[in-house]
């Protein structure tokens, strides 16, 4: 009896009709989410809120791993080089995959060939907001009017030269034919201290950020980057409602693994990441922190990311910006 279990097993394997990847239950281990970002911010809360469900969709539990610095470089360039098996993934965002091949003259990782694109994660809208006194009755078209009668006398600040709210500064100024200062920080809460004081006119941050400034009264919310207005902000228009498509792109997280996870694996791991992301626990979580959740099938978090990685291509083109070496 063993002998003929045994020559049928081997003719299976012979015929191709099992392999030890298939025949192996996935996943057996425990899963590794690696996030690029220290423990207790927006990241790291962002990857938190899905370990517990994700890890019961998956019957095994999920660990997340925190590996700051370098803008997400270090921690990226540890799951490209993982073993390709579905247990080490990777918090993927707009920063480390869509921008950063665009500011550094050689980055450790090609952001599309190197991974495997597991599924979306969060979305977190943008919000343009500035000084009362440039942006009469806080309209966009008073705002642009400002900028366009004194094109050299204002300025944005920013949490550093190639930071997101650096580049979206770009992009609405490419967009809309006007011209700001630059002036780079330290990190938004100093920039916002200054747009406090006058000393800068205009911030682009993140509405989970910005809103305790938003709601304090100090400052004009403009526009937000949503598919739709944001019931924290009603009275704040979308920059699609503003007939700025183009500047209605949301900042983006997603799971990745290193180049290679078969298949059905992958599909193993998205189902059950969209599982979590539709429990109600993880919906209410992000809502509280004012991010959406992003299910979606892996085909298309790799197609976004190809995607907006050449739009920021297109962005640092056309601002000649002067790329980082990496060290």
């Amino acid at each position: 009896m063993k002998k003929t279990t045994l020559t049928v097993l081997l003719a299976a394997l012979g015929a191709g009709q099992i392999t030890p990847a298939v025949a192996e239950s996935f996943p057996n281990a425990p899963i590794t989410v690696v996030v690029p970002m220290a423990a207790g911010g927006p990241t790291d809360t962002a990857a938190r809120a899905i370990q517990q469900a994700m890890g019961a969709a998956l019957g095994q539990s999920v660990v997340i791993e925190n590996k700051a610095g370098a803008a997400g470089l270090i921690a990226m360039n540890f799951v490209r080089r993982a073993t390709p098996d579905g247990y080490t993934l990777g918090v993927a965002s707009a920063t480390t995959h869509a921008i950063a091949p665009n500011i550094y003259t050689e980055s450790p990782y090609d952001s599309v060939k190197d991974f495997t694109f597991i599924g979306g994660l969060i979305t977190a809208p943008g919000v343009l907001v500035v000084d009362k006194a440039v942006a009469p009755n806080c309209e966009m078209k008073a705002f642009l009017e400002t900028l366009k009668a004194s094109p050299e006398k204002y300025s944005y600040g920013s949490a550093g030269v190639g930071s997101l709210s650096h580049l979206n500064g770009a992009r609405f100024l490419q967009a809309t034919g006007t011209n700001m200062l630059h002036v780079p920080y330290r990190g938004l809460s100093n920039a916002m201290n200054d747009l406090y004081a006058g000393q800068v006119h205009a911030v682009f941050d993140n509405v989970s950020s910005a809103m305790t400034h938003i709601k304090s009264g100090k400052v004009c919310a403009l526009a937000v980057q949503a598919p739709k207005r944001l019931e924290s902000l009603p009275d704040v228009p979308t920059y699609a409602e503003l007939n700025m498509e183009e500047l209605n792109k949301p900042t983006w997280y997603g799971l990745v693994g290193p180049a290679g996870i078969p298949k059905e694996r992958v599909e193993a791991l998205n189902q059950a990441l969209n599982k979590a992301l539709a429990s109600p626990e993880v919906v209410t979580l992000y809502e509280r922190q004012g991010v959406a959740a992003a299910p979606g099938s892996a085909d298309d978090f790799a197609k976004k990311v190809a995607s907006e990685r050449q739009m920021w291509a297109d962005t640092t083109a056309e601002m000649n910006f002067e790329k980082f070496s990496v060290k």
